[in-house]
This record gives structure tokens, C-alpha cells and sequence, in this order.
């Protein structure tokens, strides 16, 4: 049985959401933040300092960890749709992951719970679903943040083999309320709140509830298995989708018409040049246009089946983002 919950990234969006999640459980927590973090920290939980990118500081995390009764999730990682950060993503998502495989190899932690991205997993033809696979390869994926999950995937799946107790989970794009690090989705419905847009760009992504991962990743500790991947998707949903919801949740219902991706993915570097310029968030990058316009239908249909998995619905995981940037709350 697991006694010991110990996380890194603990203080970011996904961490902290599963860390009171176990709280809640009454679980013993034992969360990694970075010396520099001024997180407000959530009560019942210790937290602890280092940094996965430089192994020495890391001796002290899993203090006291009573090996097989323990269980490692490896929340940390750098999301990035942005250009010019491809050596410093690789360094957190890569050779972090590989250190913190070792360190509990090392001190024979009995569960380790990877998390991953779908953007790790080989894109397949427009529709066609994408489902769960064992095979990872940075070079059939596109984008710096994809190769870097895809790698380290790898490499936690060959430490499955080699005696490691380890499980993949692959969220998609999480939104939710509580994202402090402002994340791309959030600054987009922040954004939209403020002001709205004129227009939806065309396209669209499976974006999932950062509550309802949470659950799966829990789920996953409970039932996953050994060398096994699990999707935490939800489903699609088109920015004209995404945008007519947060419109009646601010009481202007409408109907929104679409521009199309090709003329913007032109202009994306200049478009991002000049957010960056401005101080204002990178929304429209080459990589978040790329995305939009890539197949983003993904099954977590093994997941459901295996771990128990469920979502809610998307319609409210908005309105519940939205009201907890309005006021605070869900």
C-alpha cells in the first residue's frame, strides 16, 4: 500500500491541484519546489527544495523514504510554445526526468508515475484517433517541448524494464482554475475576459480538466501498470467552441466566425517578436498556430477503462476557469 506521496513540481498548476487533492485524502505529502519559489504552499504538506537539473540538490527529497511503500509522480517539466528556449526545455524535461529516474532507482522507491504530454506521442493522420503507444522518438515529433516529453519518455519506459516500477500518463492541454504560472490557455481566457476577440482562428485542440488529470494520475498510482502508457485527454474542442462558451458566460452570447490558420502562421514570428516586444503573453507563436492546426483527437479510452478514469464536462471546466479568474472562486 502507498503511505508516501512524494511530487515535484508540486507548487505548479498540476502539482499543487494534485497535491491538495491528496491532502484532502489525508496523505502523507512530501512536495519538491525550486529554492527560488514564492508559492504560497498549501497546509498539511512538506515541502522541500532543490532542483531536478542539478542531481546534488536532490539527495534530501526522498528523506525518509520507505522505499516500496513510496511513490514518486514527476510533475515537474517547462511547457514552452515559444522559440529560442529548445536547449533549456530539453535540460528541465530530459536530463531532470533522467535524474530523478535514477534517484529512485536508487533508493528502490516502489512506485514512479511519469507524466508525460500528448505531445510526445507520434501525430497520426487527419481522422484518425489517437491512442496510447511504446514507441517514442524525438524525431518524428514536431517541436522542442513534444522531443523533449518524448525522450524522457523513453527513457523512463526502458527503466520499467530494468526494474523500475514506472507508469506513463500523457494529459493534453490542461486547463482549469488555480493556474498561477499562467499558462497558454489561461492567459487566453484571460485575455478574452478582458476584452474578447473579434474572431476565433480556425482549429482547435483536446484540452482536459486539471482536476479531472489529478484524479487519473491518482487512479493511475492505484491501477496503472508497470511499463504502461495512459492518455488523460478529454476531447476536442475548437476555439469557436472555446470562445461561444466563455461569451455566455459573460452574458454576450454570439456566434463567432473563423479566420484561417495559413495567412497566421505566416506572420507567427513577427506576431511573437512583437508580444515579446510589448510584455505581453505569446499566444499566437509558430508552434501554438502549428498546434491548432494539427490532429488533436485523442481516446482515453484506456484509461477509463483501466484506471477508472472520467471527465467533466468541458463547458464547465471553462466556466469554472473563468469564474475563478473573475473573482477568484469556481
Amino acid at each position: 500500500m502507498i503511505e508516501q506521496y512524494f511530487i515535484t513540481g508540486a507548487t505548479g498548476f498540476l502539482g499543487s491541484t494534485l497535491t491538495k487533492a491528496l491532502v484532502d485524502r489525508g496523505k502523507k505529502v512530501v512536495g519538491l519546489r525550486l529554492p527560488q519559489d514564492q508559492s504560497k504552499l498549501l497546509s498539511g504538506v512538506e515541502y522541500r527544495t532543490g532542483d531536478i537539473t542539478e542531481p546534488d540538490t536532490l539527495e534530501d527529497f526522498l528523506a525518509g523514504a520507505d522505499g516500496q511503500s513510496a511513490v514518486l509522480i514527476h510533475c515537474a517539466g517547462l511547457v514552452s510554445i515559444g522559440s529560442g528556449q529548445e536547449e533549456r526545455v530539453r535540460k528541465v524535461n530530459v536530463e531532470g526526468t533522467k535524474n530523478l529516474v535514477d534517484l529512485a532507482m536508487r533508493n528502490n522507491i516502489g512506485r514512479f508515475i511519469y507524466v508525460s504530454s500528448v505531445h510526445a506521442i507520434r501525430e497520426q493522420p487527419d481522422g484518425m484517433v489517437i491512442r496510447e503507444t511504446l514507441h517514442f522518438s524525438p524525431d518524428e515529433i514536431i517541436g522542442s517541448y513534444g522531443k523533449s516529453k518524448a525522450e524522457a519518455t523513453a527513457y523512463v519506459l526502458n527503466a520499467s524494464m530494468h526494474g523500475l516500477n514506472a507508469t506513463v500518463v500523457h494529459p493534453s492541454g490542461m486547463i482549469g482554475p488555480g493556474d498561477l504560472t499562467g499558462g497558454y490557455m489561461t492567459e487566453t481566457i484571460r485575455a478574452f475576459l478582458k476584452g474578447g476577440f473579434p474572431v476565433a482562428i480556425e482549429g482547435g485542440y483536446d484540452f482536459a480538466d486539471v482536476r479531472d488529470v489529478a484524479e487519473g494520475i491518482i487512479q493511475c498510482v492505484e491501477h496503472g501498470k508497470s511499463g504502461e502508457t495512459y492518455i488523460l485527454s478529454n476531447r476536442y474542442i475548437t476555439v469557436k467552441e472555446i470562445f461561444e462558451c466563455l461569451s455566455a458566460f459573460k452574458g454576450t452570447p454570439r456566434a463567432y466566425k473563423t479566420i484561417p490558420l495559413k495567412p497566421l502562421i505566416l506572420f507567427a514570428p513577427l506576431l511573437e517578436w512583437a508580444a515579446e516586444k510589448l510584455g505581453l503573453p505569446k499566444l499566437l507563436t509558430p508552434y501554438s498556430l502549428y498546434t491548432l492546426g494539427s490532429n488533436g483527437h485523442f481516446s482515453h479510452e484506456k484509461a477509463d477503462r483501466e484506471l477508472g478514469y472520467s471527465v467533466r464536462p468541458l463547458e464547465q471546466t471553462l466556466i469554472d476557469t473563468a469564474k475563478w479568474l473573475v473573482n477568484g472562486t469556481p
